[in-house]
C-alpha cells in the first residue's frame, strides 16, 4: 500500500500540468505546438493518476483480508491477476438500541420486552397483567401456555424448536406464537411484529401460515363440533325450549370477510352487492350461547344465502334427513279452541332459525313479513328477536379478531379459509374458558295480557304494560310482545289500515281447503306416531309452531333466556 501511494504522490507532483488552466498561463509566446504537447502530457498524467488510485484501493483491500486471516483470497492465479471476491449481502437490518455507555448494540429476541414480560418473568397472579395480556393477545395467559404446549407437541413446528447447521438457535417459538395471536387480534402487519420481537418479518410470516394450518386441521375439529345425534343436539336446545321454540337447536346466517389481496381473475366472482371490495362469504350455525356449531369454507362473496345453504353440509344434512332425525319434541295445541284442553303431538327431526334470504325449508324457520293471525305475528316477532344470537356471534367474533373486520391482507383464498376457521376455534375455546358454554338457567317471564292485568298491583309500572316503562325492566324481545301494534293486530282499525290484496290474487276457500288436505295426506309418521318434520310443508309446520307458542304464551310458560 505504501509503494502505490508514493507512486501516486510522485505523479501528482511532477512537471506535467495537472489542470488545463496551467497551459493557458504558461503560453506566453502563443505557440500552438507547445500548447498541444501540454494537453497530451496533461491527459497522460490523469490516466496514470487513475491507475495509481486503483492500485492503492486494491492494496487496502488486500491488507484487510490479511488481517482477518483469509490469506487464501490473496492468492494469484497462473496469469498473475488477483482473485475477485464477491461482496457479502446483508439480508436484514437488525433493530438496535443504545446501551448505558451510549454505544449502539444489536437487539436480540431474548432481550425484547415481550420475551422478558411474557416468557421469562410473567407476573402471574397480577390482575392488571392478566387483563392487559388478554386484551393484547385475546386469551388468558393460562390458555396461552396450554396452546403453546399443543404447538410444541405438533411436528409442524419442529423447525422453530431446533438449531440450524451451524448451531444457531431458532427464534423463540413463544414470541412467534404471541405474534400470530396479535396479528389475528389486532390486524397488525408482520413488520409491526418485527419491531416488537426483534424477529424478522419473514420468519413471522412463515410461522403464521403454519399456525393457521394447525388451527384448521387440529384446533377447529377440537373446538367446533357439528351436532349429528340426539345427545349432541339436546346440549344446545335448552335456551330454545324455555323460549317456547320446541325442537329448535341452532340459528344460521352468512357473513362476509374482506379479502384485500385478491387475484385479478377472481375479483368479479368475489365482489358482491354488500361490499365494494372482494370478499369471502361463510355460512355459520350457532346456538343461543354464541357457540359455533358449524361453519362452511369460504365461498365467493357474490353468492347469496340460498346458494350458501346448498353448500352447507349441516343445513343440507338436516333438510335431507341425514342427521338429527332421532331428535324428538312435542308441540301443544288446543283441542277445541282457545281455553279448551291442551293436547300434545310428538314430532321427529330438529329445525333452526334463519332470515328470509334462505330457502323455505321446514328445518329453517324465518320471521314472516306478513301474517294473517295474531298468533303468527307473535311467533314471527319472537323468532326475529331470537335469531339475533347469530348476529351477536358475528359481532363478538369480529370484535375479538380484528383481522376479520378490517380485512385480510394475506394472499390466497385458502389462506382466508384457514384464518376464519382458526378464529372460530379460538372463539369457542374462549367461551369454554369463561364458562359461557354452559346452559343459561335464568330467564325473564313473558306474561300474557290477562296475567299482566292480574299482576299489575304488585308488578308496578311493568304490570301496567306501559311501553315507556317496559323497556326499563325487560329485554326488547319481551317489550315488543306488548307493543300497541301487536295488541291491536286483527282489530277493525288494523284491517282498515292494512293493505288489501286484490280479489284476483285471493285463493278461493275450496282450493285452500284442498291444498291443506293434500298437505295433511303427505305427512309421514314413524312407528311411535311421531310426525316427521321434513315430511310437512313449511306453512303446515309453521302453523303448528304458532299454535304451540300461543298455548305456552297464554299459560305464561315462555321466558327470555338469560345467563
Amino acid at each position: 500500500m505504501t509503494d502505490s501511494w508514493q507512486t501516486h504522490n510522485d505523479i501528482q507532483l511532477d512537471h506535467r500540468p495537472s489542470l488545463l488552466t496551467d497551459l493557458l498561463l504558461n503560453d506566453d509566446d502563443g505557440d500552438d505546438v507547445s500548447f498541444t504537447d501540454g494537453m497530451l502530457e496533461h491527459f497522460e498524467k490523469q490516466r496514470e493518476l487513475e491507475d495509481a488510485s486503483a492500485m492503492t484501493v486494491e492494496s487496502l483491500a488486500t491488507s484487510d483480508d490479511g488481517e482477518d486471516g483469509n490469506d487464501s483470497t490473496n492468492a494469484t492465479n497462473d496469469s498473475g491477476s488477483s482473485k475477485s471476491r464477491r461482496k457479502r449481502s446483508v439480508k436484514a437490518q437488525k433493530p438496535c438500541y443504545f446501551d448505558s455507555n451510549g454505544e449502539i448494540c444489536y437487539l436480540t429476541p431474548k432481550k425484547t420486552s415481550w420475551c422478558f414480560l411474557h416468557v421469562k418473568h410473567p407476573p402471574l397472579g397480577d390482575q392488571k397483567f392478566e387483563a392487559k395480556f388478554r386484551r393484547r393477545f385475546r386469551m388468558p395467559y393460562g390458555e396461552f401456555t396450554k396452546l403453546l404446549a399443543k404447538v410444541k407437541s405438533d411436528g409442524s413446528f419442529r423447525r422453530w424448536m431446533s438449531k440450524d447447521a451451524v448451531g444457531k438457535e431458532s427464534s423463540p417459538i413463544e414470541l412467534l406464537l404471541l405474534g400470530s395471536l396479535r396479528y389475528l387480534g389486532r390486524g397488525l402487519t408482520f413488520d409491526d411484529l418485527e419491531e416488537h420481537t426483534a424477529t424478522n418479518e419473514e420468519t413471522h410470516r412463515q410461522f403464521f401460515h403454519v399456525f393457521i394450518t394447525f388451527g384448521r386441521d387440529y384446533l377447529y375439529p377440537l373446538c367446533v363440533t357439528m351436532p349429528t345425534t340426539k345427545e349432541q343436539c339436546n346440549a344446545h336446545r335448552h335456551e330454545f325450549d324455555i323460549g317456547g321454540l320446541a325442537g329448535a337447536g341452532y340459528s344460521t346466517d352468512g357473513t362476509h370477510v374482506i379479502m384485500w389481496n385478491c387475484a385479478h381473475n377472481l375479483k368479479q366472482a368475489n365482489t358482491g352487492f354488500k361490499q365494494s371490495h372482494p370478499t369471502r362469504s361463510f355460512n355459520v350455525s350457532c346456538n343461543h350461547r354464541k357457540q359455533m356449531l358449524y361453519s362452511t369454507d369460504g365461498h365467493p362473496g357474490r353468492w347469496n344465502d340460498k346458494t350458501l345453504a346448498i353448500m352447507d353440509v349441516f343445513i343440507c344434512g338436516t333438510h335431507e334427513g341425514k342427521i338429527l332425525q332421532d331428535v324428538t319434541f312435542e308441540l301443544a295445541e288446543w283441542s277445541d279452541g282457545v281455553g279448551s284442553d291442551v293436547q300434545h303431538q310428538k314430532h321427529r327431526g330438529a329445525w333452526g332459525i334463519s332470515d328470509n334470504g334462505y330457502h323455505r325449508w321446514t328445518c329453517m324457520q324465518a320471521p314472516a313479513k306478513t301474517n294473517s293471525l295474531i298468533i303468527e305475528q307473535r311467533l314471527s316477532d319472537w323468532i326475529e328477536s331470537f335469531r339475533k344470537d347469530i348476529e351477536c356471534t358475528f359481532g363478538i367474533l369480529k370484535g375479538r379478531f380484528r383481522i376479520l373486520k378490517t380485512g385480510i391482507r394475506a394472499e390466497g383464498i385458502e389462506t382466508v379459509n384457514k384464518i376464519w376457521l382458526t378464529c372460530c376455534a379460538l372463539h369457542n375455546m374462549l367461551l369454554e374458558v369463561d364458562g359461557l358454554n354452559e346452559e343459561w338457567q335464568g330467564g325473564v317471564e313473558v306474561l300474557s295480557r290477562q296475567q299482566q292485568r292480574r299482576q299489575s298491583d304488585y308488578l308496578g309500572e311493568l304490570g301496567e304494560n306501559a311501553p315507556e316503562h317496559m323497556r326499563m325492566f325487560a329485554p326488547f324481545a319481551v317489550d315488543r310482545m306488548s307493543e300497541t301494534e301487536l295488541r291491536d293486530f286483527g282489530s277493525e282499525e288494523h284491517r282498515r289500515s292494512s293493505h288489501q290484496m286484490p280479489e284476483e290474487l285471493l285463493v278461493p276457500p275450496e282450493e285452500l281447503m284442498m291444498a291443506v288436505d293434500d298437505e295433511e295426506d303427505a305427512i309421514e309418521t314413524d312407528e311411535d306416531g311421531a310426525i316427521k318434520v321434513n315430511s310437512m310443508s313449511y306453512n303446515t309446520f309453521r302453523s303448528r309452531l304458532a299454535h304451540h307458542f300461543d298455548v305456552l304464551h297464554r299459560s305464561n310458560q315462555i321466558k327470555w333466556p338469560t345467563k
